[in-house]
């Protein structure tokens, strides 16, 4: 499409990729771009570094502003804000147009390209086990969507013959469900509750999960964990006019042994290989090449290994079910975790920490409070930082060989870092100046 000389207001930069990806496109498309954000020049210093070089970028920071909307022909939403914004209701009443990234990369390509990962742990992992089982065979594909960087970035390698893996998120799936349209392949790993700090309740985040198959016509393909019960349930179900192919772990060979730890990464695997094998991708090649994945960065990452100490980054773990997956990969492990809470339970997780912990050290935050409080074994609790590096030298004080040190939050943490990007960055900072 021609953005030549539109007035563009990217509304929300951030300090994720999407903003700055937004801006960069737009730019580099001839557009007049104003990019505005609640946040000041020097919190959004980072984003505002990579857009430097585009002298037809401009900025009004500190407050969003009705002003900048009148200015406007199109309004590119941030997905971190909600769609009953104030600010999204004045566009919507001058009648300006309104997308975000995803919406503008689903303007640029066709859902027949896509094969699209969704759910609330592992889609990450998953889709990236899948680009990696398929890229032999099919060697012009690309691995996009909530994966650090904006879609838009994408854009560059993808032609009409492209095979695109999208990871997309609840938020995303919005853009989705504004055009009415969803991926050729669609996968969903499971369903758990999260992100209730943004969806109003439980059934609302279950909604925007279906929309990766809600438009799929009677050729498409829904990829379903054959296990969770959420997604198999009649009320998910209904409607819905995909071919069904679910996978289960009895789709990995008995004699498999996977790159990476944790029966919870299993099921990725077997996700992968099951749509592989649906465009044709032998099985020992897909399997092969899933191998060669190592990990994605700040999920179950090993950032050190030295003189029999290991410590695991698991900053993604946002939520406390990754927190007990993390937990049961390595147990009996020197346990991080706390921050704030997003709306979620938290018993389960405190009393995987009684079971599986050896020593814990919380981060601050609001939910620090209430795993203190449910934790039955007390003497397991060393105390609360809101510092890597006096943490992390905490630990090392009586840390013996042979010993785990185990990040996995479990929770979100805006109150000390801008996003888990930023909390796994700062962590690895830490274990560098501690532990090198």
């Amino acid at each position: 499409m021609n953005y030549s000389n539109k007035k563009v207001l990217v509304l929300g930069l951030g300090l994720n990729e999407g903003g700055v990806g937004s801006a960069k496109f737009f730019a580099k498309n001839g557009a007049e771009v104003l990019v505005t954000d609640l946040k000041n020049e020097t919190e959004l210093a980072p984003s505002l570094e990579k857009l430097k070089e585009f002298p037809n970028i401009k900025f009004s920071l500190g407050g969003h502003k009705f002003e900048d909307i009148d200015w406007a022909e199109i309004v590119i939403k941030n997905i971190a804000i909600k769609p009953n914004n104030k600010f999204i209701e004045y566009a919507k009443q001058n009648e300006k147009e309104i997308e975000t990234d995803i919406g503008i990369f689903l303007n640029e390509v066709s859902v027949k390209q896509i094969i699209g990962v969704t759910g609330t742990k592992g889609k990450t992992t998953t889709a990236s086990l899948i680009y990696f089982a398929v890229k032999e065979k099919y060697p012009n594909c690309v691995l996009a969507g909530n994966i650090g960087k904006s879609v838009l970035d994408a854009l560059e390698e993808i032609n009409s013959d492209t095979l695109i893996i999208l990871e997309i998120s609840s938020f995303q799936l919005q853009s989705f469900d504004d055009k009415k349209t969803s991926p050729n392949f669609a996968v969903i790993t499971n369903i758990m509750p999260d992100h209730l700090n943004y969806h109003k309740d439980m059934e609302e985040y279950i909604n925007a999960k279906r929309i990766i198959a809600k438009y799929q016509t009677q050729n498409d393909y829904l990829f379903l964990n054959k296990d969770d019960k959420t997604i198999n349930s009649p009320e998910f179900l209904e409607g819905l006019k995909g071919k069904i192919v679910h996978f289960s772990l009895n789709d990995l060979p008995a004699d498999f042994i996977p790159t990476l730890k944790g029966e919870h990464n299993k099921i990725n695997y077997a996700a992968a290989l099951v749509v592989a094998k649906g465009i044709d991708v032998p099985v020992d090649e897909a399997l092969r090449n899933m191998n060669q994945f190592t990990g994605a960065d700040y999920r179950l990452q090993k950032v050190f290994d030295k003189n029999g100490i290991v410590i695991i980054n698991d900053s993604a773990s946002t939520n406390p079910d990754a927190g007990i997956a993390a937990l049961k990969t390595y147990p009996n492990s020197i346990f991080i975790v706390g921050g704030m809470n997003k709306g979620l339970e938290y018993a389960q997780l405190a009393t995987a920490m009684d079971e599986y912990a050896k020593e814990i050290y919380f981060i601050e935050g609001d939910i620090t409070d209430t795993l203190k409080n449910l934790l039955q074994n007390k003497e397991k609790d060393k105390g609360t930082f809101s510092d890597f590096e006096i943490l992390l030298n905490e630990i090392k004080k009586n840390l013996s060989s042979n010993s785990v040190i185990l990040f996995s939050p479990g929770a979100t943490s805006f109150n000390l870092f801008h996003n888990e990007f930023d909390r796994g960055e700062k962590f690895n900072n830490a274990v560098e100046k501690v532990f090198e």
